[in-house]
């Protein structure tokens, strides 16, 4: 009787600790999942990252030329036509 009952208490130790393995094992599944998700995520935000580095040196460069063509035109920074001016 001793044996037997020993028996099963070793049946429902090993069943628990089978249940207890397999909810470990599934919310593992579920984190590396939320890690997947997470690190596709961040390498998307990555990549809009250096789109608009690229973009703002665009503009950054656009703005320059803007700038120069304003300075040459209305503030006669061109020294060409500082020479004309002065000959005129």
């Amino acid at each position: 009787m001793r044996a037997e009952a020993a028996e099963r208490d070793r049946r429902e130790t090993i069943d628990e600790a089978d249940c207890k393995l397999q909810e470990a094992s599934r919310a593992l599944k579920q984190a590396e999942s939320r890690i997947t998700v997470a690190e596709e995520y961040a390498t998307a935000a990555e990549f809009r990252a250096q789109a608009a580095e690229v973009q703002t040196q665009k503009l950054r460069q656009e703005l320059a030329l803007v700038e120069d063509a304003i300075r040459r035109r209305l503030l006669c920074v061109n020294p060409e036509v500082r020479g004309k001016q002065n000959v005129a």
